[in-house]
């Protein structure tokens, strides 16, 4: 639990930095386009989702300013005129373009943090189910399951298993004759039972088995439907089933 705590933390460490490294970049390169540098960093940084971001690059950074030669206000790049004074721009405004100074480094900054906290939140998310599976598993479910199914031998391995599982046998020439019965539970609680035409025979604990536990099918009549069931309850281990058919 500590570890999941522990990577959340460091998940929003990274988002705060992120957030820093793109209020960075943005004030400057807001600021050196002649632009309103504290207004585009606040969108950037609030606007939640990296809409902010978005809207800067498609619309602010496109509103690049020149100064007027008459007045020196601030103008559009691109008007003929300056919205101040009316004076006509064609007589060489000073151009308000991007200072070379401007470093990228806050941006490359921001995406590392970005890509880091993505990772880390899969990486988080995975954790937590490993950790603590009953608290995002619903009833009925295996977490970290392998499973195999071929004729006379089903096996399981799982991290967790909350729930039932069953697998039917049609009883032919008194065959299968017994059930051989390994298992390894190393948390919770594990259960095999036997039901016979839909009516449960028997249950036993695989918690404590024998090393190879024989369960005897010989005396269940010709065509039975032979149902062997497990039952775990936040349990984590292995069984192995096998019968000659």
């Amino acid at each position: 639990m500590w570890i999941v705590m522990g990577l959340a933390g460091v998940v929003l460490l990274l988002v705060v930095m992120a957030m820093v490294g793109l209020g960075i970049w943005t004030y400057r390169d807001a600021k050196s386009r002649g632009l309103e540098a504290r207004m585009w960093t606040l969108i950037v940084v609030l606007v939640p989702n990296f809409i902010g971001l978005l809207l800067y690059l498609l619309i602010g950074r496109k509103q690049q300013q020149t100064l007027c030669p008459s007045c020196g206000f601030k103008t559009q790049q691109g008007k003929p005129y300056c919205s101040s004074c009316g004076a006509a721009m064609t007589q060489g405004g000073g151009s308000l373009a991007t200072s070379k100074n401007n470093s990228k480094k806050p941006l490359i900054f921001a995406c590392t943090c970005v890509a880091l906290t993505f990772i880390l939140m899969l990486f988080t998310s995975v954790a937590s189910v490993y950790v603590q599976p009953e608290k995002f598993s619903s009833p009925n479910i295996s977490v970290g399951q392998n499973e195999t199914r071929v004729p006379g031998v089903w096996k399981l391995s799982f991290w967790y298993f909350d729930g039932e599982k069953s697998r039917a046998i049609v009883m032919k020439n008194r065959a299968p004759s017994a059930l051989n019965v390994s298992a390894e539970v190393e948390k919770g609680t594990l259960e095999m039972g036997i039901s016979v035409d839909g009516k449960e025979e028997k249950r036993i604990s695989l918690n404590h088995i024998d090393s190879n536990y024989v369960w005897d099918l010989s005396h269940y009549p010709e065509n039975s439907r032979v149902v062997l069931r497990l039952y775990g309850d936040a349990a984590k281990g292995k069984v192995n089933i096998n019968w000659n058919d």
